[in-house]
């Protein structure tokens, strides 16, 4: 089981509850992410999509990141310069910038491993992606931020586009 499926399913059993990940592990076998998301998004309150795929994005994140972008925040001499800097060495995008008071994300194609794999995957998935830019902002800044899907590549735009409060 690629480790992306197992990261959804143990967000499911601490975030959605044992009769949630009882639900969609009673077949056994192969997991279904289309029918696991679509199963959550049907089911249960509005948002658990949401609660269950970002904890997957703070996971997801490679730690060297974070400590390559908190090195590059405090050599960096304004919020800009630090966004240029990591635009520079692509993370989070490469297309960071800041516009109306938010932080800005784009992707300009899906950097997911299991997403390519999956035909016709909900854009619910992309609640992942929410949590990377959380977890690494929220490292770099020492405070919560909130990110927020704006459109995704899974919603067949041309890019992914989240937008971050900090």
């Amino acid at each position: 089981m690629p480790r992306e499926v197992e990261r959804i399913l143990e967000s499911i059993r601490v975030n959605a509850g044992n009769a949630a990940y009882e639900s969609v592990t009673r077949a056994g076998g192969e997991v279904d992410v289309r029918a696991v998301l679509a199963g959550l998004e049907n089911t249960y309150v509005a948002g658990m999509v949401a609660r269950v795929m970002k904890p997957c994005g703070y996971r997801c994140i490679p730690e060297s990141f974070i400590r390559r972008a908190k090195s590059i925040y405090t050599e960096a001499e304004s919020f800009e310069d630090f966004l240029s800097r990591l635009n520079e060495t692509r993370i989070g995008g490469g297309k960071l910038h800041v516009k109306d008071g938010k932080l800005i994300g784009i992707y300009d194609q899906c950097y997911c491993s299991l997403a390519p794999r999956i035909k016709d995957l909900s854009p619910l998935y992309c609640h992942c992606s929410e949590g990377w830019y959380e977890k690494l902002f929220s490292s770099v800044l020492g405070k919560p931020v909130v990110a927020r899907k704006l459109r995704t590549i899974l919603d067949s735009s041309d890019e992914c586009v989240f937008e971050i409060s900090y």
